[in-house]
């Protein structure tokens, strides 16, 4: 069976379309926050561990062994930020929010803080 030209574009941009419908779906979920991030701890710049935030749950891996911090949680994510709702970092580090910024040459960064204070500068791991 042979298509006609009309056909075959069309076959051609439904393939296209097709394969470009999962990178859209990501770059257009609004959330900016999901990924994976390494943080530095903004009180000596060390290396503070490892956090990802997926579908709202979160986990994180201190750099510190034996960490009260490390764990896993829910978290409610906006397009500027997060929400730790339970789980070690809130009861074992205090850190209730995350907002998404930028630092000087304008990369992501996304900011932890307690009730207090920023506390850890994360940014995009890769």
């Amino acid at each position: 069976m042979e298509l006609n030209r009309t056909m075959r574009h069309a076959l051609a941009a439904l393939l296209l379309l097709a394969l470009a419908a999962p990178a859209a779906a990501q770059t257009m979920s609004g959330v900016g926050v999901e990924g994976n991030w390494g943080c530095r701890a903004n009180i000596d710049g060390k290396r503070a561990g490892l956090l990802t935030v997926y579908a709202g749950a979160y986990s994180y891996a201190s750099a510190n062994f034996g960490s009260s911090a490390s764990g896993t949680g829910m978290a409610e994510l906006a397009s500027n930020g997060v929400t730790f709702l339970d789980g070690n970092l809130v009861v074992g580090a205090g850190i209730t929010t995350a907002i998404l910024g930028f630092d000087e040459s304008g990369r992501d960064v996304l900011q932890l803080f307690t009730a207090e204070k920023n506390v850890l500068t994360c940014t995009p791991r890769g």
